[in-house]
């Protein structure tokens, strides 16, 4: 079974302004992948993992730029996150967001998850891939770890630091522009990709949300469900697969983000002999249908990504949608190769 991981283009924010400041044909190197400027104007455009790869390290050789994953990382903030970035910033604490994140990374992502672990007095930000058939992705893998700590920075200070930061393969710029990076001690050839903090950043509070950040995101929620104004389903749709892993995915949480009273919602709803309670359902097995399929995600925290409090519940929940508990679904769909 060949399995397509897709990635949002939003992870090509600042692509624009970094490649034009090294003088790079930004419209060359998009074509030399199979891409055009129009994932630059749209970030909810999915590409695949292989394009966005295979860019990020072609500009890195073209460009002569080692730490071009780094670079653009560095252009990345919570604006790129879209209408969950405008959920993360309800969070009251760090360690809120934090577990909110490694649920929206999962649902928002294909191509991988995060997960966080306290060990010691440390929490620990481990990234996950899915896939597998891609050559040495390096530049994306420290685009990726470099886009988590800006992101911890904007939603908890400037000021905030990892202990370490950690990759798998080895440098591919000198050390030193790591450490300017990240501002810590950042070790390669290790087991994991993970950022290391101390643990009491969880309790650290969120800085109050910027105000002209939070009309840039509203206006990409407005623009987000004008391009489906005519479908209100298909409104639903999107609003609750984007909002799924963060268990903001209510009744009256989707009416707010439409714009609606819940009651209006439901009776627009009905009028088009929809359940809002049917399209979530429905949404979540689709979802758990793919993450099945396609990665090596453990089935416990695939229900508790979906919001079951149990996983005894998702499972007769997915038995009762698809015909097959999940392991039996896993076992007959899912991909043929251990995932790294």
């Amino acid at each position: 079974m060949s399995i397509v991981y897709q990635v949002r283009s939003g992870a090509l924010s600042g692509f624009l302004p970094l490649v034009s400041s090294l003088q790079g044909d930004v419209d060359g190197l998009l074509a030399e992948v199979g891409l055009d400027r129009e994932v630059l104007a749209n970030p909810d455009r999915l590409i695949g993992i292989e394009q966005l790869a295979s860019l990020l390290d072609n500009c890195a050789k073209c460009l002569d730029c080692a730490d071009f994953g780094l670079r653009l990382a560095g252009y990345q903030g919570i604006d790129m996150l879209g209408v969950l970035g405008r959920v993360l910033l309800t969070a009251p604490t760090l360690g809120a967001a934090f577990n909110a994140a490694q649920r929206f990374m999962a649902l928002h992502n294909q191509a991988e998850h995060w997960r966080m672990r306290e060990e010691g007095g440390r929490v620990c930000l481990h990234r996950i891939e899915h896939f597998y058939a891609v050559d040495n992705p390096r530049q994306y893998r420290e685009m990726a770890l470099g886009a988590c700590c800006r992101l911890v920075r904007a939603f908890g200070g400037e000021d905030l630091r990892p202990l370490r930061a950690e990759f798998v393969h080895q440098p591919l710029a000198p050390l030193s522009r790591y450490r300017q990076f990240f501002g810590c001690e950042v070790l390669f050839n290790q087991e994991f990709d993970r950022l290391v903090f101390d643990s009491s950043v969880l309790q650290r509070p969120l800085l109050p949300p910027d105000g002209q950040l939070l009309a840039q995101v509203d206006d990409y929620v407005r623009e987000l469900l004008s391009r489906c104004e005519e479908n209100l389903e298909l409104q639903v749709r999107t609003l609750v697969s984007q909002t799924l892993g963060l268990q903001q995915h209510s009744l009256a949480h989707i009416a707010a983000l439409l714009g609606l009273h819940p009651r209006t919602l439901q009776r627009r709803l009905l009028a088009e002999n929809l359940q809002f309670k049917a399209l979530v359902q429905d949404v979540k097995m689709k979802t758990a249908s793919w993450y099945l399929s396609a990665s090596s995600l453990e089935i416990t925290q695939l229900a508790d990504m979906l919001g079951y409090a149990e996983t005894a519940a998702f499972s007769k929940a997915f038995r009762l949608s698809q015909g097959l508990s999940p392991s039996q679904w896993r076992a007959v769909h899912g991909v043929s190769k251990p995932l790294i």
